[in-house]
């Protein structure tokens, strides 16, 4: 048994004794509320002006005025607010070698709260001058105090104070001193330029606000109080927001561990997932470190990664239900600005959604390695404990049915593990009483199934159980494993499956197989859990005496499903995500088209119908920066590296851009070309041979030093496309960067003359100029009339407030073109809001154009769209734009109010959230209708609405393109978020009107009419996040049309279709066509735009009834019989949790009736708060 009295300190400690009682390891709950018992930070109790706010996530208390709400809950008075931290605090508060390896936006060096906090590397730096070892002042901890008196050390960037960035300029030598293969990694490591200095040069903020949650110095008199306040945050700059490259996040785990962080606290959502990262993430495993990873902030079940990888603690935010906790009338309400699902462990309490959550629980964790290191625990605490210490002793978070059946402002609940809640609440008090008298659970790690992996009984049934269940500080363990339907199957509809008694020594391996044709999984009232199966292991450590028996569990999901569309080989493993989306198209001339997939591994595949590669395929990108030999820095002498954990040659630049495939060179065979997130350009021919002259790069002369006003990368997000910009029969390669220029290129490699563009508005003078990325693909087309394509291309500009985007048409010779690159009169300002806290995926306009000749002038007419809005417009081609100051011209307003007659969702308007336009002829009136998927404005009042659930719908639209109003059967309801999502459009049923093909972060590929109606066998099922744009074509030479898509999971899905492959085809893949030009017009290589012989006649079909979005019961004062006379509600059960409830939409079980709906803007007020939330407290 492990026994710490009183409270343990590292001597020397660097906390200062502002407060000399504190932390009392004596007090009492009730004498934890006294102030006389705080630190001695503003920030931890109310302000004093007010009476309102202070730490309430920390206390093990309520606030005295919660008694006094009414409606207040009176479980939680002894339940208190927070994770009871400050109880947590009389066992430890830290241990400075501890170090949280923080990995996020980098650091702001002049954080007075972290400043003297920082982890410094001695192994890099001298002794400071005179003294005789690196504690110059003998305080028991190495920080920047230690080289205060140190006359080569002075305020070297400019600060104001002395800083361990100052350390890093004032001893870097190109020297590696400790030999660890990062050279002069003196205070932690930037993965995002590739350099020793984590600076946050945008000062973001997000990294610095998640060093304070967990590390904060405490009882200092400044700011917050951070958990763990003798841990040492290790700073990892790995992006310049909290979205960025998986494959620098890998890096940066790597360098983590092997500079002897604990802990890893990554609030990341990455947009790519790759075989690296889950190497990564198993390596910090196997060493014994613990990554706390964020669970994401847009209310959904979308499986953020990498936090949803093996080997992470998946964590989100709950909070107060009003806007003060003196206010309140409980603690235990959902966070709005988070995510929940199936891989969901904890709900740590948190106003700054699951980031705060993140930064919060990372300190526990720290707490947890403090106390296990000064109590001398062998062997060490390992990832696997820490994960069950930490669940296992949750404050429960349920509501009683039948206190929240008619309460809409609560999310459901259950005992036990749900999925809005996890385990429940962090109680990191009670963790540690469990570390502190040896109560350590046992580890459980769950290998296979795979997380949210599909079986289909008809063609891959055996399902493996296998992994390790280990208890080595116990006499023995007992073990079982189970599996139920459902998300959140009750205990009776477990069945077990395997057991162990009186192990003494790991069960590892293969636990039992399961046959998917045994298992009844089909359950149609759980919506996206419909074919969910729970796998459960449980385990119970003896360890005899005052421990006694001390429990462990892990669960994870998988799904069992039929789909008798699969091609034969599918769905095919391809090892990392599908961001990318496919092309289709013949490479070996036999008349049967290829499925051409990118993706995050850097590999480019050529796979038929079958599933197996073409010969010479698939190719490769270069190695990571840094990973190939000749890079400098060099980390391939780390030990990771060097010691062949992970290998270096098989980790590449990530490919997100979807290919463009076309015959590049005039030698009549097609050519793929592919962009990279590290800025190169590839070209290979359709067998797979590189051709001459590539790859080339973005020009990194072209690029200031990252600022505020210069918020760039090199690399590429938008994907190639493939244009005769000069006229002469031959085909250029056109990519748009993330250094703010647009590039143009030969096919011999050369650069077109008058390229690269510079894409930042000349007519905004002086330092407000920005200079920043470019995330929309470009599309092509003749805006003027002189025989030269133009290129159209958004920016991620933001002027004003940040509401004030930028959308260019760039002449197609660029700089050459008398009075210079940009159409007169562009580029023209589009009104965008910085959704999601600001990331770089939000700002400006980030939109990939669709262009079509909408008003029937002769020229095609831009569909481009800034996020937040409900007023689109589609922009006119024809020139000029707008009289200089004018408002920019349009075509065509959407009318984003008025729903069709046969439309599923009552919730309007609805406005554009990062998703992409397309055009078809939907119903073949002969006339271009306009596709965008979206999201109801009540979106907006949800993510702003703190702790109060309200519904609101994820949206799929479509406007006629006769009057501009939406089809009879829009808007469509679907299941989450439409990011980054092209719809395509083609006929799939064979009944000659197209249908369109639209995937969502909800695991379904939808396909539907004008009517609204799916063809049988519709939607399909993955099981995972969908980015990618669906493609359609020919690929088992049926000439029938195949629908192909991948996953973020790393699955690639194609299925058979009744569509013939010269039906009704608009768009067939991202950006219309496989040379992404973008354009409606562009002739495509089979298929026709308009082949059914009537428009379509939805007049026959019967509209939907919209039922109550609570129970009967809850009207007692109504008849039953006008529940359809109701306002929107989404199907009338809460199929997950089997109560009655509403979805609103994306798994949102929002319990409200919703308004009528906003018409115009966003509530940028509330918006704003979001973003403000989302920030963090920098």
């Amino acid at each position: 048994m492990l026994v710490v009295a009183g409270v343990v300190v590292a001597l020397g400690a660097p906390v200062r004794a502002e407060n000399p009682n504190w932390p009392n390891p004596a007090a009492t709950r009730a004498e934890l509320a006294d102030p006389a018992n705080w630190p001695d930070d503003p920030d931890y109790g109310p302000n004093p002006t007010t009476g309102f706010g202070g730490m309430w996530e920390l206390w093990s208390f309520v606030p005295p005025e919660f008694t006094s709400v009414e409606g207040h809950r009176p479980e939680e008075v002894e339940m208190g607010a927070g994770a009871h931290v400050d109880r947590a605090w009389q066992v430890t508060i830290g241990d400075p070698g501890v170090v949280i390896a923080v990995l996020d936006t980098g650091i702001n060096w002049d954080n007075q709260d972290l400043v003297r906090k920082i982890y410094i590397n001695t192994g890099e730096l001298p002794l400071p001058e005179g003294a005789a070892e690196h504690d110059a002042n003998g305080d028991g901890v190495v920080n920047i105090d230690d080289y205060a008196a140190d006359p080569r050390v002075a305020d070297l960037n400019g600060n104001g104070l002395l800083d361990p960035g100052d350390l890093i300029r004032a001893f870097s030598d190109g020297v590696d001193d400790d030999g660890n293969g990062y050279v002069d990694d003196i205070s932690g490591w930037d993965f995002f330029q590739n350099d020793n200095d984590p600076a946050d040069d945008t000062r973001f903020g997000h990294g610095t606000g998640e060093a304070r949650d967990s590390c904060a110095e405490t009882n200092n008199g400044i700011g917050m109080a951070g958990v763990c306040p003798l841990c040492r945050p290790l700073m990892v700059r790995v992006g310049d927001s909290f979205v960025t490259d998986v494959q620098i996040f890998a890096q940066a785990v790597v360098f983590a561990v092997d500079s002897g962080a604990s802990v890893i606290q990554e609030a990341l959502g990455t947009v790519d997932m790759s075989s690296f990262c889950r190497e990564a993430l198993d390596y910090a495993y196997a060493r014994g470190v613990t990554v706390v990873a964020s669970a994401a902030d847009e209310n959904s079940y979308h499986h953020n990664y990498p936090g949803s990888a093996d080997h992470t603690l998946y964590v989100h935010a709950i909070r107060h239900d009003k806007p003060e906790p003196q206010l309140s009338t409980t603690f235990l309400n959902y966070n709005n600005c988070t995510n929940h699902g199936a891989q969901l462990l904890l709900s740590t309490p948190g106003m700054g959604c699951s980031s705060e959550a993140t930064g919060k629980t990372s300190g526990m964790v720290g707490l947890l390695y403090s106390l296990a290191r000064q109590s001398g625990l062998d062997p060490p605490l390992r990832p696997g404990e820490v994960r069950q210490l930490l669940s296992m002793t949750v404050d429960d978070i349920w509501i009683p049915y039948e206190e929240r059946v008619c309460d809409d402002t609560k999310y459901p609940s259950w005992q036990g593990w749900d999925q809005r809640f996890g385990y429940g609440r962090t109680n990191i008090r009670t963790a540690l009483d469990w570390l502190r008298d040896g109560r350590i659970p046992p580890e459980i790690d769950v290998l296979h199934p795979l997380w949210f992996e599909v079986f289909h009984p008809d063609r891959r049934p055996e399902i493996r159980i296998d992994g390790r269940v280990a208890a080595d500080r116990a006499p023995s363990f007992d073990v079982e494993v189970a599996w139920a339907p459902g998300i959140e199957p009750t205990e009776d509809e477990f069945t077990v499956v395997a057991t162990e008694t009186g192990r003494t020594t790991a069960w590892e391996g293969e636990w039992a197989t399961l046959d998917a044709r045994d298992l009844a999984v089909d359950q149609p009232s759980l919506a996206h859990n419909r074919w969910t199966v729970t796998l459960r292991v449980r385990a119970v450590a003896h360890y005899g005496g005052a421990a006694g028996d001390v429990p462990a569990e892990f669960r994870k999901a998988f799904y069992v499903h039929d789909d008798p569309d699969l091609l034969p080989g599918f769905p095919r493993w391809i090892g990392a995500s599908g961001e990318s989306s496919p092309k289709l198209a013949d490479l070996d001339g036999d008349g049967r088209r290829e499925i051409v997939l990118a993706t995050a591994d850097g590999e480019v595949h050529a796979l038929r119908a079958d599933g197996a590669e073409l010969p010479g395929w698939p190719v490769r990108v270069r190695r990571l920066p840094g990973l190939d030999p000749a890079d400098t820095p060099n980390y391939r002498g780390t030990t990771a590296h060097a010691t062949g954990a992970i290998d270096p040659d098989r980790q590449r630049s990530a490919i997100l851009a979807s290919p463009a495939v076309a015959d590049l060179t005039g030698d009549g065979d097609l050519e793929v070309v592919v962009a990279t997130e590290d800025g190169e350009v590839y070209v290979w021919s359709a067998d797979g041979t590189p051709e001459a002259g590539f790859p080339v790069a973005c020009d990194p002369a072209l690029s200031p030093p990252e600022d505020r006003d210069h918020q760039i990368d090199i690399g590429f997000f938008a994907s190639p496309v493939l244009a005769d910009l000069r006229g002469d029969g031959d085909l250029e390669i056109v990519a748009a960067a993330y250094d703010g220029y647009l590039y143009a290129w030969k096919a011999d490699g050369t650069p077109v003359d008058g390229f690269p563009v510079l894409i930042s508005d000349p007519n905004v003078m002086g330092e407000a100029r920005e200079q920043t990325r470019l995330m929309s693909t470009p599309a092509v087309a003749d805006f003027d009339g002189d025989g030269i394509l133009d290129v159209a291309v958004g920016s991620n500009e933001a002027y004003g407030s940040g509401y004030d985007g930028r959308f260019y048409v760039v002449h197609g010779d660029g700089n050459r073109h008398a009075g210079g690159p940009f159409h007169p009169n562009w580029p023209i300002p589009i009104w965008s809001a910085a959704l999601f806290g600001g990331a770089h995926i939000s700002r400006g306009v980030p939109c990939s154009a669709a262009l079509a000749d909408v008003d029937h002038d002769g020229v095609v007419d831009i569909a481009t769209f800034g996020n937040g809005s409900s007023l689109l417009w589609i922009f006119t081609g024809a020139q000029p734009p707008r009289a200089p100051g004018d408002i920019p011209r349009t075509a065509r307003q959407l009318d984003t109010v008025s729903f069709g007659r046969l439309s599923n969702s009552r919730e309007r308007p609805t406005f554009n959230i990062f998703a992409y336009p397309s055009f078809g002829d939907v119903d073949q009136d002969g006339l271009a209708d306009m596709v965008l998927g979206g999201a109801s404005t009540q979106a907006a009042l949800n993510l702003s609405a703190g702790g109060t659930a309200s519904a609101f719908d994820h949206q799929l639209s479509v406007w006629s393109g006769a009057n501009s109003r939406m089809l009879p059967g829009f808007a469509r309801k679907v299941e989450d978020w439409q990011f980054f999502m092209n719809p395509t459009v083609a006929d799939l049923s064979g009944d000659g009107y197209p249908e369109v093909i639209s995937g969502s972060g909800g695991y379904f590929v939808h396909a539907f009419d004008g009517c609204g109606r799916e063809p049988a066998g519709w939607p399909k099922f993955t099981g995972q996040w969908l980015i990618a744009s669906p493609a359609v074509g020919d690929i088992d030479g049926d000439d029938l049309l195949e629908v192909v898509t991948p996953t973020r999971a790393g699955w690639l899905y194609a299925w058979n279709t009744a569509g013939s492959a010269d039906g009704a085809i608009s768009w067939e893949s991202f950006h219309h066509d496989n040379r992404n030009t973008g354009n409606f017009e562009t002739p495509l290589e089979r298929g026709a735009v308009t082949v059914a012989p009537a428009p379509l006649d939805c007049s026959a079909e019967t509209p939907p009834t919209f039922p109550r979005p609570l129970p009967d019961e809850c009207y007692p004062d109504e008849d039953a019989g006008d529940a359809g006379d109701a306002e929107d509600a989404a199907d009338a059960e809460d199929a997950d949790g089997g109560e009655p409830a509403t979805t609103g939409g994306g798994g949102c079980s929002c319990r409200t009736v919703p308004g009528r709906g906003t018409a115009g803007l966003l509530l940028l007020g509330a918006l704003a708060w979001t973003v403000a939330r989302r920030r963090r407290r920098a």
